[in-house]
């Protein structure tokens, strides 16, 4: 039922350091791919076939990876922010329900529920049905809390128990969404909990890969054994990575990115950035 799947992925990369200013986050290396090479089997492996990325930092670099692929960048010449991205895609698409992802997460559950998600959502006219992680108590990102499967706030955490937030994965209906021009929030203008139905749920039995941060990313790339039944699977369905065995190994080298876990120094173009 979605054939579409928009990546988000027109960050600064200010979270993995100094090579994220010369690296764009969806480009940095995942054994011989990038990250937005996974994201792209993972929106197949969803059913969409048409995949639309939107791009704004180093997107010259964006531009060499997608030539050859089967996807639409979107440039940002000004940055949109994380609602104007997707008015922005309505100038190009506007009458579908797709889903949305990040380009530095992966979140796994029973995708079959996704269908009844979307029957839901249609059945209440709902905008959105967004997909909710639980975190830890000291996690420090805002609380979204939802009654009776409808999102109905977000604010900061304050209570001694985890909590849920917003995963960054959703289904949006598009043909509901007014469109706003310029630069925008998505919980203002897109997915307006205060004006519009949003539902949100937590799936059953997930699975959340985070490689957002320098530190996230190196725990997960330094000890691909430890990755998750489910992302191992996968990771080894793709056709690039046929045959990869997750070996571990205190050094990894990635298209003229050379990554020395033991000195934590990863080196490009003969420069040395710590990590």
């Amino acid at each position: 039922m979605i054939k579409t799947c928009f990546i988000a992925s027109a960050g600064f990369g200010t979270r993995m350091g100094n090579l994220g200013k010369i690296i764009p986050k969806p480009l940095w290396p995942f054994f011989n791919l990038r990250l937005l090479d996974l994201q792209v089997a993972y929106a197949k492996m969803l059913g969409c076939n048409n995949i639309y990325i939107n791009s704004h930092h180093c997107h010259d670099e964006m531009l060499v990876w997608a030539k050859d692929k089967d996807v639409v960048l979107l440039h940002e010449p000004d940055i949109l922010g994380s609602g104007g991205c997707i008015h922005n895609l309505k100038k190009h698409i506007d009458d579908e329900v797709i889903f949305i992802i990040n380009s530095d997460q992966f979140y796994f559950f029973d995708f079959e529920q996704i269908q009844n998600d979307v029957e839901r959502m249609l059945s209440a006219n709902a905008i959105a049905h967004l997909y909710a992680i639980e975190v830890d108590k000291d996690a420090s990102y805002n609380e979204t809390k939802v009654i009776d499967g409808k999102l109905t706030s977000i604010s900061p955490h304050d209570a001694d128990r985890n909590y849920l937030t917003y995963s960054g994965v959703g289904i949006l209906d598009l043909r509901k969404i007014p469109l706003v021009e310029g630069e925008s929030s998505f919980f203002k203008t897109v997915a307006d909990y205060n004006n519009k139905t949003v539902h949100m749920s937590l799936p059953k039995n997930p699975v959340f890969l985070d490689l957002g941060t320098l530190d996230k990313y190196i725990d997960v790339i330094s000890d691909l054994e430890k990755l998750p039944a489910v992302v191992k699977k996968f990771v080894a369905s793709i056709e690039e990575l046929e045959g990869t065995d997750f070996r571990s190994t205190s050094i990894m080298d990635w298209l003229g990115v050379r990554f020395d876990f033991d000195s934590r120094i990863i080196t490009y173009k003969e420069k040395d950035y710590s990590f």
